[in-house]
């Protein structure tokens, strides 16, 4: 077990890895196992060595809502280190799993033998832990600010082109992407906005192949070492999320870039929250646009009958 390996523990020195090594403890996971349960006691951190686990919220029902997908080299469950309060998530493996985990009590046993270690350790975590909560905060400033253009719009491509507008400041790795709309009356799907799309497009056919996969899988995350080339775009690395109401294919948004990895499992759970609120949006926007054409005509009726 190299802890230097780890980012987490890469700056400290390799006495104090030599001593926080004493309480660090590998843990093997099948994939599929839950690692512990929301609102159970919170007494362990954990770090991901190999392979892949879900955090996650249990909704009405046996919905879940995704929060995060971590890899090798994240960790969960820091907070159990300085706090006696219940597990705020869920956690299962969805790989077979290597965890080095930190109990509580050997944590505070590091504390007071070798208060130096101890608090580098606690200066590593919180570090990071800073970190991860600024990615969080700007996931969340996103989704504000989309929020706020979706409730002034009533207008559907001048609301599809606000967002795009705004959701691209924040996929800083794309080189091009596009949202498209399905038109119910031409059975296509126009192209509201796009980036670097050579040449320009306005329409997609419902019958592309890739509209197809997408509409089908609803999302999709491609890091592939060879690119992926499309009538409409090309790229090695590709995040899309569908818009559905009501198990209606309503479009989607996408982005790719040229290098490989560009995007990662939560840049997808991002762009799917903001998928979700589009979505609503489009059927209110819709239904406002009805509403208001079934009164004008009506008016037209009333007029018409003096």
């Amino acid at each position: 077990m190299n802890l230097k390996q780890i980012e987490i523990f890469s700056d400290l020195t390799d006495k104090t890895l030599k001593n926080i090594s004493k309480i660090v403890k590998e843990k093997n996971v099948k994939k599929d196992t839950v690692i512990f349960e929301e609102l159970t006691a919170a007494d362990v951190f954990c770090l991901i060595a190999e392979g892949k686990v879900e955090v996650f919220k249990h909704l009405s029902g046996n919905d879940k809502k995704v929060l995060a997908i971590l890899s090798a080299g994240d960790y969960f469950g820091e907070m159990s280190l300085f706090e006696n309060k219940p597990r705020m998530a869920s956690v299962k493996a969805i790989e077979d799993t290597t965890l080095l985990e930190i109990k509580k009590k050997d944590f505070n046993s590091l504390l007071s033998s070798d208060l130096n270690s101890g608090m580098k350790l606690l200066s590593a975590i919180m570090s990071t832990t800073l970190n991860r909560l600024s990615t969080t905060d700007s996931h969340l400033t996103l989704l504000y600010d989309i929020g706020k253009i979706i409730a002034s719009s009533r207008n559907l491509k001048q609301m599809t082109m606000d967002t795009f507008s705004k959701i691209t400041k924040h996929f800083k790795k794309h080189n091009r992407g596009l949202i498209a709309i399905y038109n119910e009356f031409t059975d296509e799907l126009d192209v509201h906005s796009s980036i670097n799309i050579q040449p320009p497009i306005d329409i997609l056919l419902k019958t592309d192949p890739f509209v197809n996969k997408i509409s089908s899988e609803k999302e999709i995350i491609l890091n592939s070492e060879e690119d992926y080339k499309n009538g409409f775009f090309s790229g090695k690395s590709i995040v899309v999320s569908a818009f559905y109401f009501e198990e209606k294919f309503l479009g989607f948004i996408l982005f790719a870039g040229d290098q490989n990895n560009s995007f990662n499992i939560n840049d997808l759970i991002l762009l799917s929250s903001v998928a979700s609120l589009i979505s609503v949006s489009i059927k209110n926007i819709s239904f406002i646009s009805e509403e208001e054409a079934r009164k004008r005509l009506e008016e037209t009726r009333y007029k018409q009958s003096f």
